[in-house]
């Protein structure tokens, strides 16, 4: 998501759609919690800033009030709480003041290298971010205005330097236009006049130079009665003498050259990726005299120490490389050579040592020493520094390692992997994949990116945690292989990545050396805690890795989080902060070392078996707790540990452990369900299943029951059976509070209704509240699907209500979707749309962004079916687009939806063309078939509209028999309805009125909201008693009879 206030308020998605935010305060809400994004917000700031001294009664239930409407907006970046306060969970770059801070510190950084050309260009991406004033929106609130200086003054400043490097590359005779009215709207502002000034004498005008000296130097004296600035004056005098004064000369003329680099690595390629960490690293230098850019192997820390070193306009630049140094004591040695001032025996005879000496020199005038890779002479290195400090008063140090050099005052500057591209977003934004377009462009001129390489370019940077020298390896082997065998072949990254540029230093010539580099340098106890580390995927607590890796014998428990420490130190394993507290991990990089190391050197049996019994452990103390107002709490707990526990669940597989693997399957079951993970559970819980040997037979029912709901392909049906029947004779409800509901399910699919009576009155004497409300609910959608909507609704309403006060937001989302769908019958769209608005708000609280997206679909259908077309297409887009970030196949029903706006608003040809697109994709599984019934619904209709009914009746008589035609009651009276008008078309109201009898009957009432059934029904109401004694004929069937007759109708047998 972007936010964008330098003008108007507005927030755009991924793919750059606009999204709509409600409500003035909603949007204060947003932009505040922008201003500090992806870092919290304290609850009493949120407070002070968004009311001021008019705070309401019960302010902090006001504040949650806005956080919860504001988490209706958008599925991605919604207001998080953390620690004590809210954070919108966004990079900076994805708003546009930080994006306009960040390109003017770049731009400023290159003005003051003397890049000219290079400072405009971002000095002018910054400017083209404004669209009118800052915060235009938010200028009442109590926050707004000292952002609104600070932004406004910036802006301006920002001006003046664009100008000023404009200026300084000849562009005098453009900028004198723009610098009057500059001046003319800013009449005490200094440094334009100096500008304009320097301009009309660089354009040979230099009466008019001095004409806008005296016209300034007049207005000071009248409004403010003082005299202009030394540095306006000296220009002034240096005109009326017609020297070339320096700044005027520079109009014209290049950059003076900065002071002297030396021993700075020449540049090979270009750099890429790191442009806004050149003015953090110039920032950290003007207010730090020890800077220490720290990281792990191969992400770039010596090429940002380069560039920001060259960059540096004001200083002597000395770059001293300690790689090649063995040894402490050679260090001055080092630098002396560094600085072509080698020790020799005449200084030794004059009893000067060399760090005297090399201080000396570096205290001679202001100056800044790069020290490039201390991490394996960490301690010498040190003292090294903190002598030089001491004895260097206008000395300064950037220094690159892969841990801290721990001295007073050094600041510390995180170099990590390079940013990756998010989902949905456009993958040339994101720098590592930038970085790897620029080199394999070097590699093989031909190569880009494209709609076919995308993915592969993705997989790749994303395969290589965004480590910059894996990338340039990677990108160098396209000389030799394709993209997708590179892609492939990243498992084996250690032999992949080799052959590196042969003028760097060995240890950058392959990633393995890189790794090796590190592992070299670290203790017994570290090797052996980074070894069992590596059996982590992804980020985990400190707790779970003392678990998983202490042992009495070598690893003592209390001692691995000062292990853990020493690791973090060392670049070795990264610290992540995140709302479920702090966490480590390792890149996988790093990891996939360190676990070929660990199964080397040990047994990573024991590890394993240990990590298995540890997220087992969790999982099964987390399931309890995932059906009511606690479950967000742990299923976000879940989510921050979901990568280990599917490693777990692999090892359970791969070791042959079924009843660790059935219980882990069946703890994680619901949680899959809920965050509508299916598609991927389906094939984890289908090989737990698999497995042989005794387990827990409540747990392999539980897995069973899963599996039908994750896993609808070939053999859906005899598993549903399988299932329910397992569920039954093991009483699964007694262990786990879902199994019931599935249960249920399962056996209303296999049609066997006395089962799911008999389900439902032992789900109802359960002792837990969440099992009796999902029975009510079961109920309720047996009820519906049987054709009684008046006690479907009934039992749903009841289950709603016992949801809600249990606080589970699953169950509140899921019925109140269904008692949307009963509004919508009596034709109460504004109703549906009400409590589906509901239905949202509990799914993004889950952050289900696949459930949302049938919920936004069935808003979109409600508008549409109200006849509000454009708001209703509003909605089907917005549905397609989340869909196809989350579960692709539903876009198939977006298209369907789409179908039936552009029939009702008379577009035929484009109705057709949504619908043969959704016909592409192949049915293969129960809810595409479920979804085809639908789409031939669909098709009848705009087929009747196109004037061609010849060819409905088998249409309808394939939607009968397809999917849950026959058994879903709902679904078969849709056909019924269909035909209905069908028959009114063909010339036979008759046979009209008696397939509306039939869909009565079948369902339980017409569906009055249908703008079909209403058209169908309005031209019968001016027809005769014949007719309705046709509907009566009809409606008095039983509903077998009634199937019969409706299969007779379509000549279907």
């Amino acid at each position: 998501m972007r936010v964008a206030m330098l003008g108007p308020f507005r927030l755009h998605a991924a793919d750059g759609l606009p999204i709509e935010v409600g409500g003035p305060r909603v949007r204060t809400l947003l932009a505040r919690l922008a201003l500090d994004a992806g870092h919290v917000v304290p609850t009493e700031t949120l407070i002070a800033d968004l009311w001021g001294a008019r705070q309401p009664a019960g302010a902090l239930n006001a504040l949650q009030s806005l956080v919860s409407r504001a988490r209706r907006v958008t599925e991605v970046a919604q207001p998080r709480s953390g620690t004590a306060g809210y954070r919108l969970p966004l990079d900076r770059d994805e708003v546009d003041v930080h994006r306009f801070d960040g390109l003017v510190a770049l731009g400023r950084a290159r003005l003051r290298a003397g890049d000219l050309a290079a400072a405009g260009t971002a000095l002018r991406g910054a400017l083209a971010l404004w669209r009118g004033a800052a915060l235009v929106d938010f200028t009442d609130s109590p926050f707004a205005a000292p952002h609104i200086a600070r932004l406004d003054e910036t802006r301006l400043a920002a001006l003046e330097e664009r100008i000023d490097a404009d200026l300084r590359l000849g562009g005098h005779g453009e900028l004198i236009a723009e610098l009057d009215g500059l001046c003319a709207r800013h009449p005490l502002r200094e440094r334009l006049t100096a500008l304009r000034m320097r301009a009309l004498r660089a354009a040979g005008r230099r009466s008019d130079a001095l004409a806008a000296y005296e016209a300034h130097r007049a207005d000071l004296a009248h409004r403010l009665g003082v005299d202009p600035s030394a540095e306006l004056s000296d220009l002034h005098a240096t005109l009326l003498r017609g020297d070339p004064h320096p700044a005027a000369a520079r109009a014209a003329q290049p950059a003076e050259p900065a002071p002297q680099h030396t021993g700075l690595p020449a540049r090979l390629s270009s750099f890429v990726g790191r442009e806004a960490e050149i003015a953090q690293v110039d920032e950290a230098l003007a207010r730090s005299r020890l800077v220490t850019l720290f990281g792990p192997g191969g992400a770039g820390k010596t090429r940002l120490a380069t560039e920001s070193a060259a960059a540096i306009a004001d200083r002597r630049v000395w770059f001293v490389e300690l790689a090649p140094v063995r040894d402490g004591s050679d260090l001055a040695s080092a630098a002396l050579a560094a600085l072509g001032l080698r020790e020799t025996r005449l200084l030794e005879a004059q009893h000067t040592p060399g760090a005297a000496r090399l201080a000396d020199v570096l205290a001679a005038e202001p100056t800044v020493l790069v020290l490039d890779n201390c991490e394996h002479l960490i301690d010498d290195a040190a003292g090294f520094v903190h002598d030089l400090l001491g004895r260097c008063p206008e000395l300064r140090v950037l220094a690159t390692s892969r841990e801290p050099l721990a001295l007073t005052g050094e600041e510390l500057l995180p170099v990590g992997p390079l940013a990756l591209p998010g989902d949905g977003t456009d993958p040339a934004d994101s720098a590592a994949v930038r970085l790897f377009l620029d080199r394999a462009s070097a590699a093989r001129p031909d190569f880009a990116l494209t709609d076919r390489t995308a993915a592969d370019v993705v997989e790749v940077c994303r395969g290589l945690d965004g480590i910059p020298l894996a990338i340039e390896l990677a990108a160098a082997r396209l000389r030799s292989m394709s993209l997708p065998q590179i892609a492939e072949r990243l498992d084996d990254r250690f032999r992949l990545l080799t052959g590196g540029n042969r003028s760097s230093m060995p240890r950058h010539r392959t990633l393995r050396a890189v790794v090796e580099w590190s592992w070299d340098l670290l203790t017994e106890r570290e090797r052996l805690l980074a070894g069992r580390l590596a059996v982590f995927t992804g980020a985990v607590r400190a707790e779970s890795i003392t678990a998983v890796c202490g042992d009495e014998a070598e690893l003592p428990a209390a001692d691995v989080f000062y292990v853990l420490s020493s690791l973090v130190e060392k670049s070795l394993v990264t610290v992540v902060e995140s709302e479920q507290g702090t966490r480590y991990r390792m890149l996988e990089t790093v990891r996939a070392y360190c676990w070929q190391r660990c199964a080397a050197e040990a047994d990573p049996r024991r590890v394993r078996a240990a990590h298995l019994a540890h997220f087992l452990a969790l999982a099964e103390e987390a399931e309890p707790w995932l059906y009511g107002r606690d479950q967000i709490d742990w299923m976000d707990r879940l989510d921050a540990d979901h990568d280990n526990l599917l490693a777990a669940l692999h090892w359970a597989v791969e070791s042959g452990d079924a009843d660790s693997g059935l219980r882990l399957g069946a703890a994680l079951a619901w949680y899959w369900s809920m965050s509508a993970l299916d598609d991927d559970a389906a094939a984890r819980l289908a090989a737990v299943a698999a497995l042989p040997g005794p387990a827990s037979p409540q747990a392999r029912a539980a897995v069973g029951l899963g599996r039908m709901v994750a896993d609808t392909g070939a053999g859906w049906t005899d598993r549903v059976r399988a299932a329910a029947r397992a569920a039954r004779e093991t009483d699964a409800m007694a262990r786990y509070r879902h199994a019931g509901l599935l249960e249920a399910g399962a056996w209303l699919m296999a049609g066997e209704f006395d089962e799911v009576r008999r389900v439902i009155e032992r789900a109802e004497a359960h002792p837990d509240p969440w099992v009796r409300a999902s029975a009510m609910f079961g109920r309720a959608f047996s009820a519906e699907h049987s054709g009684d909507p008046r006690a479907a609704e009934e039992h749903m309403r009841t289950a709603a209500e016992a949801f809600r006060a249990i606080g589970d937001r699953w169950g509140r989302a899921q019925t109140v979707n269904s008692l949307a769908g009963f509004r919508s019958l009596r034709g109460d769209h504004a109703g549906a749309v009400e409590v589906l608005e509901e239905s949202v708000d509990a799914v993004r609280q889950l952050r289900s962004q696949a459930d949302l997206a049938p919920i936004v679909l069935r808003i979109g259908m409600e508008r549409i079916r109200a006849g509000e077309l454009e708001r209703g297409r509003a909605d089907l887009e917005q549905a397609r687009s989340i869909a196809k970030r989350t579960r692709p196949w539903f876009a198939v029903w977006a298209s369907g939806g789409l179908a039936e706006q552009a029939r009702l608003s008379g577009r035929l040809d484009e109705a057709e063309r949504h619908l043969d697109e959704a016909d592409q994709v192949p049915v293969d599984d129960h809810e595409l078939s479920g979804m085809r019934h639908v789409l031939l619904l669909h098709r009848v209709r705009l087929l009747l509209d196109q004037a061609r009914p010849e060819e409905v009746p088998a249409l309808l008589a394939k939607a009968l028999e397809g999917g849950f035609g026959t058994r879903d009651m709902p679904a078969a009276a849709a056909v019924a309805e269909c035909a209905a008008r069908w028959r009114l078309e063909t010339g036979d109201p008759r046979g009209a009125a008696r397939c509306l009898g039939l869909a009565a009957v079948l369902r339980g009432v017409l569906d009055e909201g249908d703008p079909d059934v209403r058209r169908v029904r309005a031209a019968l109401r001016d027809t005769t008693a014949e007719h309705a004694a046709a509907f009566d004929s009809g409606a008095t069937l039983d509903r077998e009879a009634a199937i019969a007759a409706l299969r007779t109708t379509l000549g279907a047998t």
